[in-house]
């Protein structure tokens, strides 16, 4: 007798294999068969005209706080992800020492943009090493499962204090220590050991990621210790990962070599267009391979769709907001702003009036090429815009200021609707780029920072995107098949952080998996909600389509409603992949 009888879907297992209709039974949160006369089961769910799949594993989240207070995990949970992997850039808190609370806060709302009020408001310091980290995550309640990693910045502080904080080079004590903390780290579950060295990646008080500057040695003392416990890898945001310094990517790529070769340590990194070096990628990717056949063990992870900062008057981040006349509408409630800025002369003035600014994020709005990689969002979503869509390009059709159409597209919706500018991924202002990445044999999908950037970036439904953009409404040639993307972001990313146990849906794999409608499947529009710890704001993006998602064999959510199970656990990797 099965627990459940998952009965008559066009099952997509994982493994790449076309798809098939039949049925999955589950027992004992397992999957414990696949086909068709699999017997009797306590509870039987029609899954006629519906897709199976592994649930979504995601390897790039910055869910590092937000796991201590949501047990949710939102949006991620909406969009079928099961499985989730934080710590990623180096910001996470462990270890953490009992003076060093304040300071770990400060570094992950610099780098990932997530309120340090919510965060110190919402997280619950109830440990001090890494293995007692894991340990109180695992006692709390979560619908999803976790898995975290020891990041640099905060091993760095821990075993260095303010020489580490503030980027000062190790002695070679330090770099013992750090060595067994790795080890004893991982030998705890972590799944890997996160590192940023871009400096776009900066902490409140103005300092880079501690291990930004780290040299060769040190990152192979980190390697060293990840070989040690037979387990894990390393994660980088590379230098050159935002654009910020040109042909960094691709010098990045010696070090990684030497590192992952002389230890046997797997790297993992992110790969992505820059829109000031729209090919630079192409030459990482042949390096990687090169690398790869001389020894190294490296892995690029890229992203699944354009990197948009979205410009908003919901999230209040706009040009506009920055010039004198619009201080006084800074506070007021998005209908009052709408109705100001439609007034014939506070829009002139808008329009007319300099930005004083000249650090922070208004820079962003100073960009000479700003307007050329910025698009209308649109409704529905249209996140692969052509190149004659952009502000620039309808700015020089109309004979118009950029400013003067950005100003009109965004009171448009009644003030609800959003611009995309794309950081990264759309420097031709087509898929193309970003199909050729997928399509490597050595890539992982990653790069949807859910979790993170919590009023300008939303892409944590990434896996629905992948779905919907790539696979169901692409034109050719740039569409996949969709065995290709659920395989992609299921059995390859769980297998590339050694998670053996889930990914595919196989007898005797966990029984994570979605059943999805998948003809009216569909990311709605973002919107911003009120809902972290101290009343701080961030996107939100809910979804429709997908029937219900399953952990460990419970139903989660069904229809956009979770239903109060909460079988979620602390990952700890186990697999011998070093």
């Amino acid at each position: 007798m099965h627990d459940l009888l998952i009965k008559g879907g066009s099952i997509v297992d994982g493994t790449g294999k076309p798809a098939q209709t039949g049925d999955v039974a589950i027992a004992q949160g397992r999957i414990a068969a696949v086909g068709k006369d699999l017997g009797p089961a306590r509870r039987t769910i029609n899954a006629d005209g519906l897709l199976v799949t592994p649930g979504w594993v995601d390897i790039h989240t910055h869910y590092d706080g937000q796991v201590t207070w949501d047990p949710l995990l939102t949006p991620s949970l909406w969009h079928g992800v099961t499985s989730v992997v934080m710590g990623n850039c180096g910001v996470g808190f462990a270890p953490a020492a009992p003076d060093r609370h304040e300071w770990l806060i400060g570094l992950m709302e610099g780098v990932e943009d997530i309120p340090g009020a919510s965060l110190a408001a919402g997280i619950r310091w109830n440990w001090e090493s890494f293995p007692e980290y894991l340990d109180a995550l695992n006692a709390l309640p979560h619908a999803t499962d976790v898995g975290a990693m020891l990041t640099h910045g905060a091993l760095r502080a821990y075993v260095m204090g303010e020489r580490g904080a503030k980027n000062k080079p190790p002695t070679a004590q330090d770099l013992e220590r750090m060595t067994a903390l790795v080890r004893a780290a991982l030998e705890a579950g972590a799944v890997g050991v996160s590192t940023s060295r871009t400096k776009v990646h900066i902490a409140v008080d103005g300092e880079p990621v501690p291990g930004t500057f780290a040299t060769e040695e040190e990152l192979t003392a980190i390697a060293r210790g990840i070989v040690q416990a037979r387990r894990g890898l390393l994660e980088v945001a590379n230098a050159g990962v935002a654009g910020e310094e040109p042909g960094a990517m691709a010098q990045e790529m010696i070090w990684m070599r030497n590192v992952s070769a002389a230890t046997g340590c797997p790297i993992t990194f992110l790969l992505v267009q820059a829109n000031n070096e729209p090919d630079l990628w192409r030459e990482v990717l042949q390096q990687t391979a090169a690398a790869n056949r001389a020894g190294a063990r490296i892995t690029p992870q890229v992203f699944g769709r354009p990197t948009t900062i979205l410009f908003g008057l919901q999230n209040g981040e706009h040009p506009f907001r920055f010039v004198p006349s619009f201080a006084p509408l800074l506070d007021k409630p998005l209908e009052e702003q709408v109705v100001a800025m439609r007034d014939p002369s506070l829009r002139a003035r808008l329009l007319s009036e300099e930005d004083p600014n000249t650090v922070g994020f208004s820079m962003l709005y100073k960009m000479p090429t700003l307007w050329d990689n910025t698009y209308a969002m649109g409704s529905p979503l249209n996140y692969f815009p052509s190149k004659d869509e952009s502000i620039a390009a309808i700015a020089r059709r109309q004979h118009r200021d950029p400013r003067e159409v950005a100003y009109d597209l965004l009171l448009e919706r009644d003030g609800r609707a959003f611009l995309m500018y794309a950081v990264v991924g759309y420097a031709d202002g087509t898929p193309k780029a970003l199909y050729e990445m997928l399509t490597h044999p050595l890539t992982v999908i990653g790069g949807s920072d859910a979790g993170a950037h919590c009023r300008i970036i939303c892409d944590a439904g990434l896996p629905t995107f992948m779905l919907t953009g790539w696979v169901r409404d692409m034109a050719p040639p740039y569409n996949f098949p969709l065995e290709t993307i659920v395989k992609k972001y299921t059995h390859d990313t769980a297998r590339l952080f050694g998670m053996p146990d889930r990914g595919t849906l196989e007898v005797g794999m966990k029984a994570d998996l979605n059943l999805i409608d998948y003809a009216n499947l569909a990311s709605n529009d973002p919107y911003i909600v009120d809902d972290l710890p101290a009343g701080k704001s961030r996107l939100m993006q809910t979804t429709s389509g997908y029937e219900a998602t399953f952990v460990s064999g419970e139903m989660v959510q069904e229809r956009g409603r979770e239903t109060g199970a909460r079988p979620g656990k602390v990952i700890r990797s186990a697999s011998v992949s070093v």
